[in-house]
Order: structure tokens, then sequence, then C-alpha cells
């Protein structure tokens, strides 16, 4: 059986995005650390014990976190996307006969 190769070339557009799950997360993870130090930074002066505190502050930060991190995500992909190479993609298929 012999082989045989076709090779097509095709101009491509190449243009780096980045990870928005990533950016959602590390913002998380720094409304969490966020969380930690205003739970025990503040004083507890109230009926509240500092796990419900904590866990306030959680959903208002962890929430907030991500948001942020997301729209931060959204500015750099605005930026790479102005930032698009072209290049030659060549595909190759071989074929049995």
């Amino acid at each position: 059986m012999s082989e045989k190769e076709t090779v097509t070339t095709e101009q491509v557009t190449v243009r780096r995005a980045p990870k928005f799950l990533t950016f959602m997360v590390t913002g998380i993870i720094l409304g969490i650390l966020a969380a930690l130090i205003l739970t025990f930074a503040l004083p507890n002066e109230s009926e509240f014990t500092l796990t419900q505190i904590f866990g306030f502050m959680l959903l208002i930060t962890g929430t907030v976190g991500g948001t942020l991190g997301l729209i931060f995500a959204l500015i750099v992909d605005r930026y790479f996307s102005r930032h698009v190479t072209q290049a030659t993609a060549e595909k190759i298929a071989v074929t049995k006969d």
C-alpha cells in the first residue's frame, strides 16, 4: 500500500486570549484573603460570631473579587485583540491508496 500526501496552505489569524476562569479564581482567592483580613482587623462589637462575620465578608469580597477578576480579563482580552498576527498554516493529509 502506498501513502499519498496532500499539502494545503492557508492564511490564519493568530490572537492571544486570556483564560477567564483563571482570572476569576484569582479574584475569588484575593477576595477570600481580604475577607480573612477584614474579619480580624475590624472590632467585633456585634452579636455575630467571628465565623458568621467571616462568612458574610466571604460572600461579599468573594463575589466582588471574582467580578473584578473577570473585568480585568476582559480588559486584557481587549488589549490582545488589537495585537493580531497573520500566519501561514499547512495542513498535511495522508491517504492510503
